[in-house]
């Protein structure tokens, strides 16, 4: 069977994204399990703990909209991570209905040692990289972001 270029590169396009996609994800896992704070933590967790961030403290809803979740979902995740020592709630002291949360020592180290993962991954594939390739790949990335943050609203909607 001969295929025309663009079923070729469509079909080729899409393994590829589904292995990167599953590699990135496996090489997380590992990456999790041998953080030395933080190995107990799912990649859900550490992604929770990515969206909780270092900044200022952030709402529940502030965090569920970044994770494209519902605050019910959250509230259990938050729960197990307070438990665990890599959050706490801080409650607004001039309206006490608002809690905040916060990255606890312990989060802050596991969320770097996640960081230095990803930044290892992301330097070690564009170390040999020529600059107009860097500049590619910037802007093919920035097209899939779009697409998937469109057809994410468009869902919401």
């Amino acid at each position: 069977m001969i295929m025309d270029k663009e079923t070729y590169f469509l079909k080729k396009m899409k393994v590829q994204f589904l292995r990167i996609f599953l590699l990135v994800q496996k090489s997380e896992e590992a990456s999790i399990k041998q953080l030395s704070t933080g190995s107990d933590l799912s990649p859900s967790e550490m992604h929770t703990l990515v969206a909780i961030g270092r900044r200022d403290p952030k709402t529940m809803s502030e965090i569920a909209a970044e994770l494209m979740v519902n605050v019910s979902t959250l509230s259990t995740a938050v729960s197990k991570l307070e438990g665990r020592g890599y959050v706490r709630r801080v409650k607004n002291e001039s309206d006490r209905r608002v809690v905040r949360i916060t990255l606890t020592a312990k989060g802050r180290r596991a969320l770097d040692e996640h960081e230095d993962f990803y930044l290892g991954l992301i330097d070690e594939y564009i170390k040999n990289m020529t600059t107009d390739e860097k500049k590619e790949c910037i802007h093919a990335l920035s097209h899939i972001e779009k697409l998937l943050s469109d057809q994410m609203a468009e869902k919401d909607e």
